[in-house]
């Protein structure tokens, strides 16, 4: 099938597209939405590698612009109550992240654009603060053939609110991608690692073959006793120290089912992902 190549003008139609198509009443402000996943074919992310910070950049003056437009003060008219609510974006501003389509079907689907609001930027501490963000996600995918497909979807990642303060590092994770040596701090209780996809989350992004999972795995941190659990929720297994760990999926008749079941990883450890990427793993001194 001939693919006609994105445009970083399409990139900034979608992102548009995806601010427009939800905003959130609260009692004292509207909020839009502000971090913004792009995937792109390897091919597209390649050729238009030198002029994606170009692109990021002028995605996020026209967003400004969108929301300085919202703002705008709107006409009173007599009898009825002016409305004084502000169109406001939670967190430091927009994010917009670029990544590569890994799925079987990337040349159906070259650009891909998910959606979410972004956490209120201590919502670990301020519980009260009713701007806590939203685990649910927007996708929509611009096909091959010109149309627009927009699903609405559950982030499988833990709830934002378990997010910590910055500069909190629970465990180091270090590990050697397609891209090189890579460093990863974790700085929540819960991640799930793998390659991920447009439509499956994960905190901690593998650039490496499809024999490691969409989501190969978790690591979880028990705030009470200090301590790290390994779950594994991979197709070709993951090891820990050399040893294999027991499968928490299982799978039958095509449906897939979670015993949740957890090994301790211990402060050291060396994580292996199907056998073909090994993860350093260094919980942080006390």
């Amino acid at each position: 099938m001939d693919v006609r190549p994105v445009t970083p003008a399409e990139i900034i139609d979608l992102i548009l597209i995806e601010f427009r198509a939800e905003i959130l009443e609260m009692r004292y402000s509207n909020l839009v939405r502000s971090v913004f996943q792009v995937y792109l074919g390897g091919r597209d992310l390649k050729r238009l590698g030198p002029v994606l910070e170009r692109t990021k950049m002028e995605a996020q003056r026209a967003l400004n612009e969108e929301l300085a437009q919202l703002n705008k003060r709107k006409l009173r008219i007599p009898g009825f109550p002016q409305n004084q609510k502000r169109y406001e974006v939670i967190g430091e501003g927009w994010v917009i992240d670029f990544h590569e389509n890994t799925d079987d079907d990337a040349d159906e689907n070259p650009l891909i654009v998910q959606s979410e609001f972004a956490p209120a930027p201590d919502a670990s501490e301020g519980l009260e603060d009713e701007r806590v963000g939203t685990d649910t996600v927007r996708i929509t995918r611009k096909r091959a053939s010109g149309l627009t497909q927009t699903t609405t979807e559950t982030a499988r990642s833990p709830n934002l609110m378990t997010r910590k303060p910055s500069g909190m590092v629970f465990a180091t994770l270090e590990y050697a991608d397609e891209r090189g040596p890579q460093q990863y701090e974790m700085t929540k209780d819960r991640i799930k690692i793998g390659r991920g996809a447009s439509d499956c989350w994960v905190d901690l992004k593998l650039y490496s073959k499809q024999d490691i999972s969409r989501e190969h795995l978790q690591v979880r941190h028990d705030s009470e006793s200090g301590k790290f659990f390994l779950k594994d929720l991979s197709t070709y297994g993951t090891t820990l120290d050399g040893k294999r760990v027991p499968p928490s999926i299982e799978r039958s008749g095509g449906s897939e089912t979670d015993n949740n079941l957890e090994i301790p990883l211990p402060p050291k450890a060396k994580i292996g992902l199907a056998g073909v990427l090994e993860i350093q793993f260094r919980a942080a001194r006390k």
